[in-house]
């Protein structure tokens, strides 16, 4: 059968979309990329914005931090950075910012009304070394009407199990499942876990490459059949940075997996 190689562009609010559909009978309309546009990710053409919902960070070891932001708006925020903000004291000095590439985080896809999970480990915590505060600085997205991604839906991760490794460096496996009823692959931009105790509150968290990537110490595991964010379904694993905190209660253990339009040049992620 001869396939045909079609562009499309659209034009929408600003915005340029470029989408290809290659073959009669088979065609995805979630395009290939969006031209950015960034503003100010707190406030949304019509009203709404991303919003924090709630932060915690973890006490011990290498302390990390986790946090919910949800859009309120009825657009799309495509590509939203955020830094952390962390007040810390190391050697009984007093307290200041504590400034790292790996504090500015960029989600790839917040759709309406969705809620995603960002986490990153901060310092080592020691009897000299203290977190003093943690919050989340919400700096810019690109606004897309409601549509723009097509049948764009976000990948739902369900939480597995927990190994706990007792080794230097930390080897702790947090598995999960992944699923995705994208009509294309999309690009893998690493996962958040949120790490929560039993009363709900969130206790720390991470951004790491899926299928634990990243930490040669992980536990040997199977890998997974598809790449993250392909279509269908697959099982898989992150190894996080830092010894899971005792306190955190497996099962309230939550996973975002970040699936992107394509890889940018520098990914910030990747810091």
């Amino acid at each position: 059968m001869l396939l045909t190689v079609v562009t499309l562009v659209v034009v929408a609010a600003g915005v340029t979309v470029v989408a290809l559909s290659t073959g009669a009978s088979t065609s995805c309309d979630i395009p290939n990329s969006v031209q950015e546009q960034p503003t100010l990710a707190t406030t949304a053409p019509g009203g709404g914005g991303i919003e924090v919902v709630e932060k915690g960070i973890s006490s011990s070891g290498l302390a990390s931090m986790g946090a919910i932001l949800r859009n309120t708006s009825n657009h799309i925020a495509y590509r939203t950075r955020l830094t952390l903000k962390v007040v810390v004291s190391v050697n009984g000095l007093p307290p200041g910012p504590f400034e790292s590439p790996t504090t500015t985080i960029e989600i790839p896809v917040i759709l309406p009304g969705q809620q995603v999970g960002v986490g990153r480990p901060l310092i080592p915590v020691t009897a000299t070394n203290k977190v003093i505060s943690a919050d989340v600085d919400l700096r810019t997205t690109t606004w897309l009407p409601n549509g723009t991604l097509g049948g764009f839906t976000p990948t739902t991760d369900t939480y597995d199990s927990i190994n706990r490794a007792n080794a230097s460096p930390p080897a702790d496996a947090v598995r999960y499942t992944e699923r995705s009823t994208n009509c294309r692959a999309l690009s893998s931009r690493r996962t958040a876990v949120i790490f929560r105790a039993a009363n709900g509150h969130i206790v720390g968290g991470d951004l790491l490459p899926p299928d634990g990537k990243g930490n040669a110490a992980g536990s040997p595991q199977q890998p997974p059949p598809s790449p993250s964010c392909s279509p269908g379904e697959r099982g898989t694993w992150v190894v996080p940075l830092q010894d899971i905190p005792q306190n955190a209660d497996p099962g309230r253990t939550e996973l975002y997996s970040y699936c992107d339009l394509n890889t940018p040049p520098t990914d910030i992620n990747d810091a």
